[in-house]
């Protein structure tokens, strides 16, 4: 019973990142905010975490579990459907109808994400492998083409795409910080439990992540681009929905929750 309903709360999930509120992805991804040299200085990832590489400190979560699902929902990480990760954690249904002003600013901070993956030299990941590649019988929860089974890289992008999110949702909802940060965690830390990247490219890149907002909030274009995604949030807030996936996120989250960060 408790896999069904699982199943079928990421089903939901998933199936709103196709069709929910009639929302579609832009016709024309918009540019990012970073120059190329600006990028360059992002390029210098921070050193890993040496208790974080090998198969001791991937997740230990089960196939098929309720936190197996979560990490599945959450490699749906496209601007139009990834805010709805943001949901629980900020009583809303963010994906319910478009929100073209947050979806821009998405859609921008995720070009310049593309961009740094594009331009950065690839370090191969840990051991040259992807974690479900290093060990026989260890499952991903996504499939890949051949060509992308073992080009895992440090950072690993979709966490830098988790931590710019979350710092992007917690300048938008202030009084949610620490919250929103913890949510971007756990999609960053979906990654590894999905057996896509190990722990170490999982924080390199959530550290990433957030150094990228930073640069791009200096911009001068970020400010107004932000207040319009600020005032949809709020918006959506004010409406009184909650999402359906709420419970399941709760249930995955008591099976198994990333770790804390690091203090600075």
């Amino acid at each position: 019973m408790i896999r069904r309903a699982a199943v079928a709360a990421v089903a939901a999930l998933l199936a709103g990142c196709a069709a929910a509120g009639g929302a579609a992805g832009p016709a024309t991804a918009p540019g990012g905010y970073l120059s190329p040299a600006a990028l360059e200085a992002l390029t210098v990832a921070p050193a890993a975490d040496p208790d974080l590489d090998g198969l001791a400190g991937l997740p230990p979560v089960a196939p098929g579990s309720d936190r197996w699902w979560m990490a599945t929902a959450h490699a749906e990480l496209r601007p139009p459907w990834a805010p709805q990760h943001f949901d629980c954690v900020l009583h809303t249904r963010l994906a319910d109808r478009p929100r073209p002003a947050l979806a821009r600013v998405m859609g921008r901070l995720t070009a310049d994400v593309t961009a740094l993956a594009r331009q950065r030299p690839s370090t191969g990941g840990v051991a040259g492998v992807r974690p479900f590649e290093a060990t026989l019988g260890l499952e991903p929860c996504e499939r890949l083409p051949a060509a992308g089974r073992t080009n895992g890289a440090s950072p690993a992008t979709g966490a830098v795409l988790a931590g710019a999110y979350g710092e992007m949702f917690a300048a938008l909802v202030p009084e949610a910080a620490g919250e929103v940060r913890r949510t971007a965690r756990e999609i960053g830390w979906s990654r590894a439990v999905c057996r896509m990247n190990w722990p170490a490219e999982v924080e390199a890149g959530l550290d990433t992540g957030a150094r990228l907002f930073a640069a791009a909030a200096a911009q001068p274009d970020f400010a107004p681009e932000l207040e319009g995604a600020r005032v949809e949030v709020a918006a959506a807030r004010a409406e009184g929905l909650s999402s359906a996936a709420c419970a399941a996120e709760r249930r995955a989250l008591r099976q198994w929750s990333a770790p804390a960060a690091a203090s600075s």
